[in-house]
């Protein structure tokens, strides 16, 4: 996931420079911004208005203090600007409730003024102080929660604010008046009743859910609070929630989204960035963390990203009580600096429940600091995080590990780097401390084993990762938490650096601890791991072990990691060539639910996956692997119904590299077409055998839920004479697998979708193998609660239920546990039939349906019947109904309704045992759909002693007409397929509708192109432009004309019209360098609508060359002297056009024969050789592979020159095969070769008075023969790259310059 940069404001100058100086440069500068709406308030220290009447809305007449800041009641989006260089000493920020925006105008704080001036700065030096309830003592009685506290900024209740680019400071060794004891003594930075103090406090209490705050580009530092206090808003910035004044007017307090980003903070205590410690604490006590509770009080959107902490007091970055925070590119050097034995070093207040001092606790109580880490948060994410030297691990301080996963349930850390801290990696810690994963991240020279599992329980899953162990270390544990917690490592370095290798203690503390298929480097001994890459040392594992960085960048940003192709620190843990870990992993499943797509580099994971932080691009084996679907060996399954090739693309992995083909039987299927059984997926790779899976249509015939009562093998249906069961609904109202379908059958015969059921009739589902699975339809029109039931069965038509106050309605799960026939909830209370324990069933009619919800509470429980059709039904009870049914209740009433989908249709009050309530009614109609729900519902008042209700509901289906008002699903699974250039054939699945579809619509760009309905499941489109895109959607009608929604478009591109058009005749054709058996043939290229593929040389009217010449000129040899030739020349376009031919005549010379000697004339196989040597150098103009091929001829003929006993025939084939080797070069792509777009300087056609010199930086092109030469440094360039091309043509060049000047005479042997 890539995520905005911090911003280049927050460049820092290196550490030893002045406070003021490390400031950024630039702050954020809200000026010039749209002020449409709200107010614009200006702030000047120096030049500002201090005048009570001061407005602030302008520069002229800024504000000169805070205080005239926090007397305004900010208003939706009104702005408040800071001057750059004011300083504001002795003040502070308070934002209130009033104070808060709105979702499209947020308050906005930020700066003006000179872009080079100091960013403004409040040191509140100990002033802006606000006490600070949580409401009730914190989980840790002894934690301090309730005093007096300073801050910088405190945003109270405000939501909608945005705070940018101010610098905070709070030193109390620059108060003005000095914090002193009751007897007046001045208390030590140290001491442990030091005021806390913080940077940015945020406190929500009385407005409920508090939206949107973020803090932005802020610089904070020197915050010395209280070293000692966790949980006071103490630190650089803090939020809380405390409890409301009053919770059951305005609800719940907690945040929902809080970002604090870009920010720079430096020596603050005790916190760096804590965000969400709640009061309402007491609903977390669970290990497992439910959505109900995170989402009701837990904060939420809270994200904590670019931001560095240097020198922090205490923790870095912490979550608490936070749903699925996301914790990301965030920096932390030098936590926990305090946490030592001499800066905390002092007895603290033991509480009482009051939060009174009653004691002193011992001097180490607390002293624990790691770097960034949740408490208490559920699936918290912490990704692209740098950790250095989280200190004082060896000095007091319990922790000292960059990461912590504390407390909590899912949380995940991936992509994160760390080096040097002074104990492990990775904590696990506590018995509440489940469901962590730990992947992708690299740990470098920590001053403990990279493994610290202290007490937590459940799954812990670590894998993937890369632990660079230092050197001297044998252990991958804490040195002295134990390591009690459970384990399971899998495709993990544990890379033992040193000279010798590594004796390893106890690979296994407390026997719980799982290894599979991990890489030990540089080890004498190993866990049990029974596929274990074991490497001795000097094995190249990785390019370079132990060069990641160790400290933070010069920019004190989180450096960039997640691109695969880029460059970054990181390097050295990426696989070495050959290194075992490549293609050695093990498929790994995350227990905890997260998707595992890329690694810490942003590669993409392969099929077979690598050891260690790192995947590579080497394919060793051709395999397929789906996150989606079943791969058993090379078969695959589990395919939903309907599954496109392309969507089958998107669910599969395979390796960078692999092509995969999708067949039907020997057909290629394209990306429109539906994979079904019986397909074959074909997996190629250059050099490897083809490997091949196969689809298996899927076994599944099972029935996997229904609207209908099943007993056994029979499914009954409620239908009558007027209000029939079509095939069509009853397909609609029950669940089979997508590949299954599901038909009615009367003895052999198929019913249409509208034909109606009845009575003996074959249910029949069938799997896409072929297979069936059989039910036998019956007719069912009452429904009674006491005869149907079944103990400890939900559905499908009687379901028991409970919901808490005004929450959701829910299936119970727990049936009596003493036997008795009835759900339960709090051990007794329920829905059930009033029969004897031990029943399950009852067929007896005497039997009374029991319904009962637990005195003092919420809970209301429910006999829930679920319509199975849409009709007209009568609900009744029987005729003694109801009443309490057992004697002398006492202490509270029993309220009883009957609501159809919550709407209260009737309610009675029960208080007297055994007295029928008189006032309930019974119905003869009610009109319900398909899905409605009835419920019978009770709930106790106050303490009823007797609260069980004798009730059974009678619902029965009435034989009249239903309208159908009840549109058709949309039609699913459009696709289209058979497009050519005008045509295309579109397609969908079945449209399931309450009675039945009678057709479909299809619209082409919305509109419609059928003039009737379409009665089949595909169309196909004509008239269609080429080369066109066009989206396509469908709906269903059913026979009443409801018509459904439009399904999801699918879009298809018409194909290109056909191409006939030739490319222009090529011009300018000359013949240069004409010899006695050779000459050049050049032109000027010609253009074509789609492109030019190259050209044809006919001489005398044969054509001479053996495939399309790519470049503008060609050289003809094996020539007769002093004879006339026709040469001419046809331009070829993409589409095999050709062009007419141009030509042009030449005539070879001719020499005077001398009688005496035999004259051997290598003059043209010279001007050859030294076209070949430019077209070598010309590496940038030429394909690497055509220069391959010349250089290989060059090669083979390269003697011929200097032999002095060479034959003319010999230097004949030689010339000739050179000049053929030239005539194949291909130059690399340039132009696309189309006709002129009017552009000038594209080298199009029609461009006119162009410098080729000047649109050349490398070459000089000559007007007349339209070559190039290009100056090269070959002895340079192959001593530095190894070119062996290049060193042949200095080889060849010299060669050439040592023979006679063209003409070698050969005396006749003597006879």
């Amino acid at each position: 996931m890539k995520k905005k940069w911090m911003s280049g404001t927050l460049a820092l100058l290196l550490a030893g420079t002045t406070v003021a100086s490390m400031v950024p440069a630039v702050a954020v500068n809200a000026e010039g911004q749209d002020t449409a709406t709200g107010t614009t308030y200006y702030v000047d220290s120096e030049n500002g208005n201090a005048d009570k009447n001061a407005t602030g809305t302008s520069k002229s007449d800024a504000f000169k203090t805070l205080k005239q800041v926090n007397a305004v009641n900010l208003q939706p989006g009104d702005q408040v600007r800071f001057k750059k260089g004011s300083v504001f000493n002795g003040e502070a920020l308070h934002f209130t409730k009033e104070d808060s925006g709105s979702a499209d105008a947020p308050v906005v704080i930020s700066t003006y003024g000179d872009e080079s001036a100091a960013r403004p700065q409040i040191n509140t030096n100990g002033q802006g102080r606000w006490n600070l309830n949580y409401g009730n003592p914190l989980d840790n009685q002894n934690h301090k929660w309730k005093g007096e506290v300073s801050s910088c900024i405190l945003i109270e209740d405000t939501e909608y604010i945005e705070i940018n680019g101010l610098e905070l400071t709070n030193n109390r060794a620059t108060d003005k008046v000095p914090e002193t004891d009751s007897n007046g003594n001045v208390r030590n930075y140290n001491d442990a009743y030091a005021m806390d103090r913080t940077g940015v406090a945020g406190v929500a209490k009385d407005n409920g859910t508090v939206d949107h705050i973020v803090l932005n580009d802020l610089y904070i530092h020197d915050v010395t609070g209280n070293v000692y206090n966790k949980h006071m808003t103490n630190g650089g910035i803090y939020f809380i929630m405390e409890k409301p004044t009053n919770e059951a007017t305005t609800g719940v307090a907690r945040y929902n989204d809080v970002r604090i980003k870009n920010c720079y903070l430096d020596t603050v205590n005790r916190w760096g960035i804590a965000v969400g410690y709640t009061y309402q604490w007491g609903r977390f006590t669970n290990a497992s963390l439910s959505d109900e509770v995170m989402s009701t009080y837990g904060a939420s959107k809270v994200v904590i990203e670019n931001n560095y902490l240097n020198n922090v007091g205490g923790d870095a970055i912490t979550t608490m009580y936070c749903d699925n925070p996301l914790i990301q590119y965030n920096v932390s050097e030098n936590a926990a600096k305090q946490i030592n034995k001499i800066d905390y070093s002092q007895q603290q207040p033991r509480l009482d429940a009051n939060g009174k001092e009653i004691g002193k606790q011992d001097v180490g109580a607390g002293r624990v600091a790691a770097g960034i880490w949740p408490w208490k948060c559920k699936n918290a994410i912490f990704q692209y995080n740098e950790c250095f030297k989280t200190l004082n691990a060896a000095s007091g301080n319990g922790d000292g590990q960059p990461w912590d996963a504390d407390y909590g349930d899912g949380t995940n850390y991936q992509y994160n780097y760390s080096h040097g801290n002074t104990a492990s990696t990775i904590m696990f810690c506590g018995d509440q401390s489940i469901n962590n994963t730990f992947r992708y991240n690299i740990s470098q020279n920590e001053d403990m084993g990279p493994l610290d599992p202290a007490g937590n329980k459940g799954n812990c899953q670590v894998y993937n990762n890369t632990f660079y162990i230092k050197a001297g270390l044998n252990t991958i544990w804490h040195r002295t938490h134990g390591n009690g917690g459970p384990v399971t490592a899998e495709n993990n370095i544990f890379y033992f650096a040193g000279s010798t290798p590594a004796t390893v203690s106890n690979w296994n503390p407390s026997n719980n601890k799982v290894f599979d298929n991990n890489l030990y480097y540089n080890v004498s001994n190993y866990p049990t791991d029974a596929n274990a890459v074991k490497v001795s040392a000097g094995t190249a594992v990785l390019v370079d072990a132990g060069s990641g960085p160790v400290a933070a960048a010069e920019d004190k940003q989180a450096r960039k990691h997640e691109d695969p192709t880029a460059t970054t620190v990181f390097d050295g843990y990426k696989l070495a060539a050959n290194s075992p870990a490549i293609n050695a992993g093990k498929v790994v499943v995350d227990r905890n639910g997260y998707t595992i797509d890329h690694d810490f580099f942003g590669h993409a994971i392969t099929a077979v996956p690598e050891i260690g932080a790192a995947e590579s691009d080497a394919v060793t084996a051709l395999v397929l692997r789906s996150n989606t679907y079943t791969i058993s060996g090379t078969n695959v399954s589990d395919l939903p119904k309907n599954t496109t090739v392309e969507q089958f693309r998107n669910n599969i992995i395979v390796d960078t590299g692999v092509t995969v083909t999708v067949k039907n039987g020997d057909k290629v299927l394209g990306d429109a077409d539906i994979v079904k059984g019986g397909a074959t997926v074909v997996l190629s790779y250059e050099g490897m055998e083809d490997v091949t899976y196969t689809v298996v249509a899927s076994s599944d015939k099972e029935l996997k839920d229904a609207y209908y009562e099943v007993k056994g093998t029979t499914m009954s249906v409620p239908y009558t004479a007027k209000n029939p069961t079509t095939v069509s609904e009853m397909r609609k109202n029950i669940t089979v697998a997508d590949t299954a379908t599901v038909s009615v059958l009367n003895g052999g015969t198929e019913l249409a979708n509208t034909d109606a059921v009845a009575e003996g009739m074959t249910l029949r589902i069938t799997a896409e193998d072929g297979t069936t699975n059989d039910y036998t339809i019956a007719q069912k029109n009452t429904y009674n609660w006491t005869l149907d039931f079944v103990k400890g069965q939900q559905g499908n038509v009687w379901f028991g239920q409970q919901k808490n106050g005004t929450g959701d309605w829910t299936n119970m799960t727990e049936s009596d546990r003493d036997g008795w026939p009835n759900w339960c909830v709090n051990t007794y209370y329920g829905p059930g039939i009033d029969a004897s324990q031990g029943t399950t069933s009852t067929t007896d009619t005497s039997v009374h349906g029991l319904l009962s919800a637990p005195p003092n509470s919420d809970i209301s429980t429910a006999m829930a019947f679920r319509a199975p059709k849409s009709g007209t039904v009568s609900f009744n009870v029987k005729d003694d109904e109801p009443y309490l049914r057992q004697n002398e209740n006492s202490g509270g009433t029993v309220t009883l309704s009957l609501l159809v989908n919550d709407t209260v249709k009737q309610s009675v009050t029960l208080q007297t045992s055994r007295e029928k309530a008189t006032d309930w009614a019974n119905f003869d109609a009610i009109e319900v759909n398909a899905g409605d729900v009835i419920r019978v519902v009770t709930k106790s008042n106050s303490n009823p002693s007797k609260p069980s209700v004798h009730v059974t509901p009678i619902i029965t289906y009435l034989d009249t007409a239903v309208a159908d008002t009840e549109a058709p699903d949309a039609p699913t699974a459009v696709r289209t397929a058979d497009v050519t250039e005008t045509t295309a054939k579109v397609a969908w699945a079945e449209a399931s509708d309450n009675v039945g579809v009678v057709g479909y619509n299809v619209y082409v760009n919305d509109t419609k192109v059928n003039a009737e309905l379409v009665t089949a499941t595909e169309y196909d489109l004509t008239g269609l432009t080429a080369a066109t895109e066009y989206s396509v959607k469908v709906t269903a009608v059913d026979a009443a004309g409801n018509v459904s929604e439009k399904s999801e478009a699918a879009t298809f591109t018409t194909a290109k019209a056909a191409d006939t058009e030739a490319p222009s005749v090529p011009a300018d054709v000359k013949a240069s360098d004409v010899t006695k058996t050779g000459a050049t043939v050049t032109w000027t290229a010609s253009t074509d609508n789609e492109g030019v593929a190259g050209y044809n040389v006919y001489v005398n009217g044969t054509q001479v060359n053996d495939t399309l010449v790519a470049t503008t000129e060609y050289v003809l040899t094996g020539l007769t002297e002093g004879t006339e030739y026709t040469v001419e020349v046809e331009a070829v376009d993409t589409n095999n056009n050709v062009s007419a031919k141009a030509a042009a005549t030449f005539t070879t010379k001719k020499d005077a024969v001398n009688p005496d000697p035999t004259v051997v004339d290598k003059t043209e196989l010279k001007a050859t050789t030294a076209k070949a040597d430019a077209a070598l150098a010309a590496t940038d103009k030429y394909t690497a592979e055509s220069l391959k091929a010349l250089q290989a001829v060059y090669d083979q003929y390269a003697s011929v020159l200097n032999d002095e006993n060479a034959t003319q025939a010999q230097v004949d084939e030689a010339n000739k095969a050179i000049a053929k080797a030239l005539n194949a070069l291909v130059e690399k792509k340039t132009d696309d070769g189309k006709k002129d777009d009017g552009n000038k300087g594209d080298n199009k056609k029609d461009d006119t008075k162009v410098d080729d010199n000047k649109n050349n930086n490398s070459s000089n092109t000559s007007k007349s023969d339209n070559k190039t030469t290009t100056k090269v440094d070959n002895t340079k360039k192959a001593a530095k790259t190894g070119d062996t091309t290049n060193v042949a043509v200095w080889a060849f060049a010299l060669a050439a310059s040592a023979a006679a000047a063209g003409v070698v005479v050969k005396r006749k042997k003597e006879n």
